[in-house]
């Protein structure tokens, strides 16, 4: 899930990468296009790429069309279905079994804490660092079980303790906004000019370029059209930012009257400390390596499931040792 997006375009390159060309066709060209290759379904959503290398997106009620914005050309088309990453990520957050799933893992999440803190305890006497050479079964899994459990115990805490915040989110985020004074986060909203029969429908394009003109440091990845909320909603990414980048939306009428603004900025306290939470569980808060940090620590976090199982059945004498190597404690 870390690299969900690099993996999701590694699976799928044909649909995923363009060449880069020296124009860009219109997001109303591109969605008239994408409409009439599909039975005249309207569009729902714009997704717009980041890289000039990368395709941008057309969403419809039926799935998701990729297009190259430099040619036109539609790439492909991806269903509603859910995808392997798609279902990765839903069995992480929900055990793939809705509400019911999430409490299980809502409240594992907060019996690993005190597995990790047990562990600690359990380790501290002896403080072994060290894997033997000529260590074999059970003292193998034990040296391992120890040595990578103390090195990665401050990030697998750090990564579990914002799971644990995760997921009692609702229920804490009353106390917390108390605790620290939090004022609800500043939406910016614009007296709607009158309605006049006249007034012509702006285009995608020029609601993007109004939603650019609103907050000029940042850039637009999301449009959703007004046939689905009866208005645009432009999101966009500040890439000054290091917490809650992507949370900056413009919201305008169908003639183009921006109608509110909710900025990064002005998100309350208690908003920006549960956004830098997710940011710090999925390892995305200061890019690349804290991606990396929190891949290898989800990968200790295997390690020491395995290890402490067979640790447990070479206890329970379920499985033997080398005779070559006996047994030791």
């Amino acid at each position: 899930m870390v690299f969900e997006p690099e993996l999701d375009r590694a699976l799928h390159p044909r649909l995923a990468y363009v060449r880069p060309g020296p124009d860009v066709h219109s997001l109303a060209e591109l969605g008239s296009t994408v409409s009439q290759r599909f039975n005249s379904e309207p569009v729902v959503a714009y997704f717009l790429a980041s890289e000039p290398d990368l395709a941008w997106q057309v969403a419809l009620p039926s799935g998701i069309v990729y297009v190259n914005q430099h040619t036109g050309e539609i790439l492909g088309e991806r269903s509603r279905g859910q995808t392997f990453l798609g279902f990765v990520h839903e069995v992480h957050v929900r055990l793939g079994g809705g509400e019911f799933g999430k409490d299980i893992l809502r409240w594992s999440t907060l019996a690993t804490l005190v597995s990790l803190a047990t562990g600690l305890y359990l380790w501290w006497p002896a403080k072994r660092v060290r894997v033997r050479r000529n260590g074999s079964g059970r003292s193998l899994w034990v040296d391992l079980h120890n040595t990578i459990g103390i090195i990665a115990l401050a990030p697998l805490a750090l990564i579990v303790g914002t799971g644990v915040l995760l997921g009692f989110e609702n229920e804490l985020a009353p106390a917390v906004e108390r605790i620290i004074a939090s004022r609800p986060s500043a939406v910016t909203r614009f007296r709607q000019a009158s309605a006049q029969m006249s007034a012509p429908a702006i285009t995608p394009d020029q609601a993007v370029a109004i939603a650019r003109r609103v907050m000029p440091d940042a850039v637009p990845y999301r449009l959703q059209m007004p046939k689905y909320g009866g208005s645009y909603r432009v999101a966009l990414l500040d890439p000054r930012r290091s917490i809650a980048a992507d949370h900056n939306v413009v919201v305008l009428d169908s003639s183009g009257n921006v109608l509110s603004k909710i900025q990064s900025s002005d998100l309350s306290e208690g908003d920006r400390l549960f956004a830098a939470n997710e940011e710090i569980h999925t390892g995305s808060i200061w890019g690349l390596p804290t991606r990396v940090a929190a891949c290898f620590t989800s990968l200790a976090a295997v390690v020491q499931v395995s290890s402490g199982w067979l640790m447990w059945l070479y206890r329970k004498k379920l499985i033997s040792a080398p005779p070559s190597s006996p047994e030791r404690t």
